[in-house]
C-alpha cells in the first residue's frame, strides 16, 4: 500500500471528519483531500517528476502534510528541512539532495534567498503566504491545481521520504524512507495507540521529524484529527490540550515534565487526554514523574525507542511496565525483530552489552547516494542501531549508549549513562552530559559538562569524592564544566560535538 492510499481510503470513509485544525485552517478529510490533489496537479505541471526531490521549509501546518501526500502521490520524494538548522546545514543537504523545487514559509521568508542561490539544481520555489521573491504562491496553485494521474507508477519501494539524520557523527546523511516502510511504521502506531475517529492528536513534535509525520499519519489513518498550534512553550501546551480536548499528543524532555508540573500547579482536568508517547529508559525519576502523571491525568503513556533508519519507534514499554523497569525503552513492537550482538556481530545472551540490530518492514534500504554508508548499516540482513543495549529475562531492552559515544580509557568501557546516573544524584546538579575528551595518557577520560541547581556550587574535586564510592575509578570524571544548559536537538539527543570545545 503507498502513503496515499492510506489517506484516499480514510477520506472515503470518513469524508466529514475533521482532520486538521492548524493555524493554516481547519480542513475535513474530503477537503484536505482535494487540497492535495490539487498541489499534486500544480506540482507535476511545473515539471515535478517520479524520484524527483521537493524541499520543504515549514513549520507544523496542514499544508505541510498538504505537500507531503501531494508529493508521495507523484512518486517524487519530500525532503524535510529541520528548522533549527543554519542557511548553511540547509543548502548542503539541498544539494546533497538534487532539490528540485523548494517550499518555504513566511516564517522563513528571509532565508529564501539564500537558499534560491545556494542550491544549484533547484528549478522553483513556492512560497506558503506571503515569501518575497519566491516564484509561486502556495495558495495560487492550489486554487488553480488539477489533479491528473502520476506519469510513472509508484511502488512501494519508492522513497517517499528524505530525512537527513542530525550528523552527530559526521557529516548528515539522508535516510530514504519509502511508501511500504511508511505505511507499516503508520498502521503499527495506529494498533498500538489504538486510534478511533473521535481521537484528536496533538501534533507536537516538529514535521522535520520522522516522529511528528507518523503520528499525524497514524491518526489521519484510523479517521482522527491532528490539531496544530503556532509556538508551542510549556504552558501554552498544557492550555491547549485541553482547550482542544486532545486524547493523544507525543511530548519529550523537558515538556513532558512540564506539563505534570503544570497540571500539577494549575489542577487543570485532562480528561480528555488517554495516551501521552515520549521516551522510554529515562531511569527512575522519570518513571516515577510519569506515573503521578498518569494517576493524575488518567491516562496512559508509553515509552518508545527509535532511530530514523528504521522508520519510527521499534520497541515500546506503556506506564505499567515503565515504572518497574525504568531503564527500559520497552519490548519490539508488533513486526519487529530485535538482537544483541558483540562486536563480532554474535549474538549476546540477557545480561550483557552490545549494540542492537534490528530487522523489520521500516527498515530504510538505503542512505540517499552513499554506498559506502548503505553497506555499513547492514550485517547480514539486519540494520545496525549504534546503539548500546542489554536486554533482560523478560525481553525488555535496555538502553544504555551511542556504540560511537562508549568511552575507552586506559582499555576500560565506560558507559556515559552510567556516570550520569551517578552525577545525576547529587543534590547541586540539576542536568548533565557526560562524554569522552582525548587523554594522552589514557586515550580518552571521562568528562561532565553539568547544570547546577540555583545557588548551588560544585568543584571538580567535590564531585570526584562524591563518585568516589559509587564508580570504579576509571569512571569518575575527571574533567568538569559549569553551563547554563545542555545543548539538545528537538528529538532530545543531546549534542555533544558542541560540548566537546569546552574540553579543548
Amino acid at each position: 500500500m503507498l502513503l496515499q492510499d492510506v489517506l484516499w481510503g480514510a477520506t472515503d470513509k470518513f469524508p466529514g471528519n475533521t482532520a486538521f485544525d492548524a493555524p493554516d485552517g481547519v480542513y475535513s478529510f474530503e477537503a484536505f483531500a482535494n487540497r492535495v490533489r490539487a498541489a499534486a496537479g500544480a506540482l507535476q505541471s511545473l515539471g515535478i517528476r517520479h524520484g524527483d526531490r521537493v524541499s520543504i521549509l515549514a513549520p507544523n501546518i496542514a499544508d505541510y502534510m498538504t505537500y507531503h501526500y501531494a508529493t508521495a502521490s507523484l512518486g517524487a520524494i519530500l525532503h524535510v528541512l529541520n528548522t533549527r538548522h543554519v542557511a548553511a546545514e540547509m543548502i548542503f543537504a539541498m544539494n546533497d539532495a538534487e532539490a528540485s523545487a523548494l517550499i518555504i514559509h513566511e516564517r522563513f521568508a528571509a532565508l529564501h534567498d539564500e537558499l534560491r542561490a545556494g542550491c544549484k539544481t533547484l528549478q522553483f520555489s513556492v512560497g506558503i503566504a506571503s515569501v518575497s521573491g519566491a516564484d509561486y504562491a502556495s495558495e495560487d496553485l492550489i486554487a488553480t491545481g488539477v489533479w491528473a494521474e502520476p506519469l510513472a507508477r509508484v511502488s512501494e519501494g519508492d522513497t517517499a521520504l528524505l530525512i537527513y539524520t542530525s550528523g552527530t557523527t559526521g557529516r548528515p546523511k539522508g535516510a530514504c524512507q519509502t511508501h511500504g516502510g511508511s505505511v507499516y511504521a503508520d498502521t503499527m502506531a495506529a494498533g498500538q495507540y489504538g486510534v478511533t475517529p473521535d481521537d484528536i492528536y496533538f501534533a507536537f513534535m516538529p514535521y522535520f521529524h520522522q516522529a511528528g509525520l507518523i503520528r499525524t499519519r497514524a491518526v489521519l489513518s484510523g479517521g482522527g484529527q491532528s490539531a496544530m498550534m503556532d509556538k508551542p512553550d510549556p504552558d501554552s501546551v498544557a492550555r491547549f490540550l485541553i482547550d482542544k480536548g486532545v486524547s493523544i499528543t507525543m511530548l519529550v524532555p523537558p515538556y513532558d515534565s512540564k506539563l505534570v508540573e503544570i497540571a500539577a500547579r494549575d489542577n487543570l482536568s485532562l480528561e480528555r487526554l488517554r495516551l501521552v508517547i515520549g521516551m522510554g529508559g529515562l531511569g527512575a525519576e522519570h518513571a516515577a514523574r510519569v506515573a503521578a502523571f498518569c494517576a493524575q491525568a488518567g491516562c496512559d503513556y508509553m515509552g518508545i525507542y527509535g532511530q530514523t533508519e528504521v522508520t519510527g519507534a521499534v520497541t515500546g514499554i506503556f506506564a505499567a511496565e515503565y515504572t518497574k523497569r525504568p531503564t527500559s525503552c520497552g519490548k519490539p513492537l508488533p513486526g519487529v525483530e530485535m538482537q544483541i550482538w558483540d562486536d563480532a556481530g554474535i549474538p549476546l545472551p540477557d545480561g550483557e552489552v552490545g549494540e542492537m540490530v534490528f530487522r523489520s518492514p521500516g527498515c530504510i534500504p538505503q542512505y540517499w547516494r552513499n554506498a559506502a554508508a548503505s553497506a555499513a548499516l547492514y550485517k547480514d540482513g539486519w540494520l545496525r542501531s549504534g546503539d548500546l543495549a542489554w536486554r533482560d529475562g523478560a525481553g525488555y531492552a535496555h538502553f544504555m549508549d551511542r556504540s560511537k559515544e562508549l568511552i575507552k580509557t586506559g582499555g576500560e568501557n565506560v558507559y556515559p549513562a552510567e556516570v550520569k546516573t551517578v552525577v545525576l544524584s547529587h543534590p547541586a546538579v540539576r542536568d548533565l552530559a557526560v562524554l569522552g575528551v582525548p587523554d594522552p595518557k589514557w586515550g580518552e577520560t571521562v568528562a561532565v559538562a553539568v547544570v547546577l541547581e540555583d545557588g548551588a556550587k560544585l568543584t571538580l574535586e567535590a564531585l570526584r569524592g562524591f563518585c568516589r564510592d559509587k564508580l570504579g575509578g576509571y569512571k569518575i570524571p575527571t574533567r568538569m564544566a559549569v553551563i547554563d544548559e545542555v545543548p539538545r536537538s528537538f528529538s532530545g539527543k543531546i549534542e555533544k560535538l558542541k560540548l566537546k570545545a569546552l574540553f579543548g
